[in-house]
């Protein structure tokens, strides 16, 4: 029917970053001693949000792949980018990963 389907009602959200030029990707890693560091690891490419994935694509390189349901998604505060997290199907691994969007004037 429909009538009851549950709506998603993040995707005004996800419209806000699909399709943005990335600067940089970086990742967050939890070392052993407990300290957490970031690691850049990707630089000029692509968000898309097709479907139910998010995909994140620097170069020919795929960084982060996670269906949109199993994610969990922040706009960064200066607004210059987004931190997803979520299971990563590249790595097989849960991983938190903030691409920062590249600038253009309007």
């Amino acid at each position: 029917m429909g009538l009851f389907k549950k709506k998603n009602k993040n995707i005004s959200l996800l419209s806000t970053f699909d399709g943005r030029e990335v600067k940089y990707v970086t990742k967050r890693v939890v070392k052993p001693d407990g300290a957490v560091e970031y690691l850049i690891v990707g630089k000029m490419g692509r968000i898309a949000v097709i479907d139910d994935q998010i995909r994140i694509i620097c170069g020919e390189k795929d960084i982060f792949n996670c269906k949109t349901e199993n994610s969990k998604y922040f706009l960064l505060m200066s607004g210059d980018g987004v931190t997803v997290e979520g299971e990563n199907t590249v790595s097989g691994e849960y991983d938190t990963v903030t691409a920062y969007y590249s600038y253009y004037r309007k």
